[in-house]
């Protein structure tokens, strides 16, 4: 009997893995067939294979969870949410697997992120961990957490976020935004994060076919529902006598049943994604943690997924926690802690994304992450569960403001506490972001809508007065004596802020004498009376130490006068928006004169209106000022500024911070202002081979590379002969110069040195070019020419040799007047600079 369930298990093993190897949604209908059927010893012994095969945490090839998206496979795509849904085949065997509470695997350690290591090392971590630690005998560390198939697998489809091996900033922007991974993440978080006030079904009333003959352990050693895992709510919450003594309700109706699953994935995402060390940890020490650093290409920033996957998650859970006003059943108890968790977290790690997040358009995903955070009230409307998988259009277009509606309406004076527990949020992100926007280009469309858009949110009714009134709470200076650090404290992860003579500002990467208390800097002091008068001051004092720590000088936002960042960036709007205009009226006069006549005429019909080397379009473009000058109201009205104290102000500004006059260029660095970049773009051109130029959007991207190789493998097998021609003093070289491109200099860069990269010169030969005839314009010639023809009863022969006669005709006509002084190009070895090369 034994030898008989031994090689049904070896059966089932070599069915699986023949499963493995088929196509993604073969593979998912023949797993869920052979997991209907298997025994519970057999799924056991599959559980920890199948989730490394499908995970591949160790950079092994995984299913593609984040790269296979609905519009390039879609029968893939589907087939994979199906399997993995909270409903689905997989979720069946992680719940027949809880039955027996026996069953436990081994999560590394070396997967968590560095600060959960950290608090486990202190013995100071969150109480969800302090039943699953595995300690090693041998040197008393802790190198394992002991987790229920539930926890293995959300612990694992976590990590696959953060996996350093599976970073895909290399595919193109958006290509993974509806992603299968993009898509589970919605469906759990809107599965165990439930908004309506409905049961959630419990685990143990889901598990799959049990083929064993054996009793089900769950009812075995469950036999108390204080059995049931849970770490986050009160222990007398669940003690209900009426529950307990009178109903006698089964143990998977138990309310704890209902809970602990979302008490896990709230930890388990938290921790996970916004204590990523990626974001946290200083790059060279993130780089250290690894064994096989020189294997990984770590990025700067994560992907655009990344960010949008937090989003929907801080979304989702404000939506969450705002709902416990209308739910009286055992989830109430979680939605009131949810926050509180996910609040302190949130602040750092926005903290380290805006400090390492570069320059450019993409980094609305961050702002609008931002926004979503500080404004619960955008979804503490209740109504019918979002499908957020369904609304992927919406939530891509991130310039529909979700909400609208609600916001108009002004903050409600509910949200003063949410407030007060998060004013480092409002004021000292505030502040981080407005010296960003003093460095980007404010006439570009994508920047001046996140002006725009942070300006807006801040303008709504409320929301100022509710800082100004936590603000006026704070003196300027404080004392750092007599305070209790949290267990939390993340301090030490914090980016430095640039310290003003205005802002907060953080000195804790400085010396320790530059940052020691002195009497004319003193950090955090509050008066008694103070403190008794409000009782928002010991709130928003403690959030400061936890969060910024003891070096930290906070100072309000919101101060008379307003502070000079608050001028400087209403004069840099006020320029960009000089700027803009300039833009739209240059491209108003261009795109007028290439209308003007009748190929004008042609060319409107069969091309578009964009400009060569812009990558707005004129209908962006019109929208700037506009973007601007409300974005300039709104800040006037929140700092309540007036017109003329505005242009006062500015007027100074320009006067007494103008540049001084650099008289030696070569003892100080030139000063680039976003007028001279601009500049300098419309001067630049392209000083290379001008068949490698980038492909232009009135050309053809195939015809070009296939023109392109044409002419490469004609001038590489009649180099010499086309010089020949070229170079002959007789008519017949006169003819040849009109057909041959002419040998030019180009230039290339030596990057092999990349502190100091050499500009070289390289001579090019006479040489055939055929990417003309890549070009709509020819190919609109050429198709009109076709059509008259064929209208006259002419073949295309015909036409052909009809064009090839008359250009013909022309480039003799043209050579008879040609004065092309003849340059004799060098041979192969004279393109070599022997001072340039050795």
């Amino acid at each position: 009997m034994w030898k008989m369930n031994a090689l049904d298990s070896d059966t089932f093993l070599n069915q699986v893995s023949l499963a493995l190897n088929n196509p993604i949604h073969n593979r998912c209908s023949d797993l869920t067939v052979l997991l209907e059927s298997a025994s519970v010893k057999d799924l056991q012994h599959l559980f920890p294979l199948l989730i490394d095969n499908i995970f591949g945490p160790q950079g092994t090839v995984a299913w593609g969870l984040r790269t296979i998206t609905a519009n390039l496979k879609p029968y893939d795509f589907h087939a994979l949410q199906n399997f993995f849904s909270p409903m689905g085949p997989m979720f069946k065997v992680i719940y027949t697997l809880i039955k027996d509470p026996l069953i436990k695997y081994d999560f590394s350690i070396t997967y968590l992120p560095m600060k959960i290591r950290q608090l486990l090392d202190a013995g100071s971590v969150h109480p969800f961990y302090s039943d699953l630690v595995h300690v090693s005998p041998q040197n008393k560390q802790i190198v394992s957490l002991l987790l229920n198939p539930f926890d293995y697998y959300m612990f694992h489809f976590a990590y696959h976020l953060i996996n350093p091996w599976h970073q895909r900033n290399d595919l193109p922007l958006g290509s993974t935004w509806n992603s299968v991974y993009y898509i589970l993440c919605c469906d759990y978080v809107l599965h165990f994060f439930p908004t309506q006030p409905i049961q959630v079904q419990p685990p143990v009333g889901i598990g799959g076919k049990l083929t064993s003959n054996q009793p089900s352990a769950f009812s075995q050693q469950l036999s108390s529902p204080s059995q049931i895992p849970t770490k986050l709510l009160r222990k007398d919450f669940f003690n209900d006598p009426v529950a307990e003594f009178k109903l006698h309700p089964p143990l998977d109706k138990h309310p704890r049943a209902e809970i602990w699953r979302s008490e896990s994935v709230l930890i388990i995402f938290l921790d996970m994604w916004l204590n990523n060390d990626q974001i946290s940890q200083p790059q060279e020490s993130f780089n250290m943690n690894l064994s096989a650093k020189r294997s990984l290409h770590f990025n700067e920033v994560p992907a655009g997924e990344y960010v949008r996957i937090i989003r929907i998650l801080v979304k989702q859970l404000h939506a969450f926690s705002a709902s416990q006003k209308i739910d009286d059943g055992h989830m109430v108890e979680l939605k009131k802690i949810t926050l509180p968790i996910m609040q302190g977290k949130m602040y750092v790690f926005l903290r380290n994304l805006i400090h390492r997040w570069p320059l450019d358009g993409s980094f609305r995903l961050v702002l609008e992450l931002w926004l979503s955070f500080i404004q619960p009230w955008r979804y503490a409307v209740i109504s019918q569960p979002k499908k957020l998988k369904n609304k992927l259009p919406s939530d891509l277009n991130l310039d529909s403001d979700e909400g609208q509606a609600n916001s108009t309406k002004g903050v409600d004076k509910e949200y003063l506490p949410f407030i007060a527990e998060n004013i480092l949020a409002y004021v000292v992100i505030f502040q981080q972001l407005l010296p960003r926007f003093l460095r980007v280009d404010l006439s570009s469309p994508k920047n001046s809508l996140m002006l725009y858009r942070l300006a807006k949110v801040f303008d709504q009714p409320n929301l100022v007065s509710f800082i100004k009134e936590i603000e006026n709470c704070i003196e300027e200076n404080y004392s750092t004596s007599n305070h209790g650090f949290s267990s939390y404290n993340i301090s030490n992860s914090m980016p430095p802020l640039s310290p003003t003579a205005q802002w907060s500002s953080n000195r804790s990467h400085l010396p320790s004498h530059i940052g020691s208390i002195t009497d004319d800097a003193k950090l955090i002091s509050m008066e008694k009376d103070r403190i008794i008068g409000s009782k928002y001051v010991i709130i928003v004092k403690q959030k400061i130490y936890e969060l910024e720590g003891t070096n930290f000088c906070y100072k309000p936002l919101f101060i008379s006068p307003p502070a000079p960042e608050v001028y400087d960036l209403l004069n840099h709007i006020l320029k960009a928006r000089l700027t803009a205009v300039e833009i739209i009226d240059h491209r108003n006069a261009e795109l007028k004169r290439r209308r003007s006549g009748i190929f004008g005429f042609l060319k409107q019909l069969f091309s578009s209106d964009d400009f060569l080397g812009d990558e707005f379009s004129l209908e962006d473009r019109k929208k700037v000022p506009g973007y601007l000058d409300f974005a300039s109201q709104y800040l006037c009205d929140m700092f309540s500024i007036n017109a003329a104290i505005l242009n006062e102000t500015i007027g100074s500004l320009n006067t007494t911070t103008k540049p001084p006059i650099i008289e030696d260029e070569n003892n100080f660095p030139k000063l680039l202002t976003p007028e001279k970049v601009r500049e300098r773009i419309y001067k630049m051109k392209f000083e290379g081979d001008p068949d490698l130029q980038a492909i232009r959007s009135d050309e053809v991207t195939l015809l070009v590379k296939m023109f392109y190789d044409c002419a490469s493998k004609i001038n590489e097998n009649y180099g010499y002969k086309i010089k020949s021609f070229y170079e002959d003093p007789t008519y017949i070289g006169k003819i040849a110069r009109q057909i041959i491109s002419p040998p030019i200099t180009i230039y290339k860069y030596d990057k092999s040195n990349y502190a100091q990269p050499r500009r070289i010169a390289e001579r090019l030969p006479p040489r055939i070019s055929l990417r003309f005839f890549a070009s709509y314009k020819f190919l609109v010639y050429m198709s009109l020419g076709v059509l008259i023809s064929t209208l006259f009863h002419y073949s295309i022969p015909t036409f052909i040799f009809f064009v090839f006669s008359f250009w013909f005709c022309w480039i003799c006509i043209k050579a008879l007047f040609d004065k092309t002084e003849i340059v004799r190009t060098p041979n192969l070895f004279d393109n070599l600079s022997f001072d340039q090369s050795f």
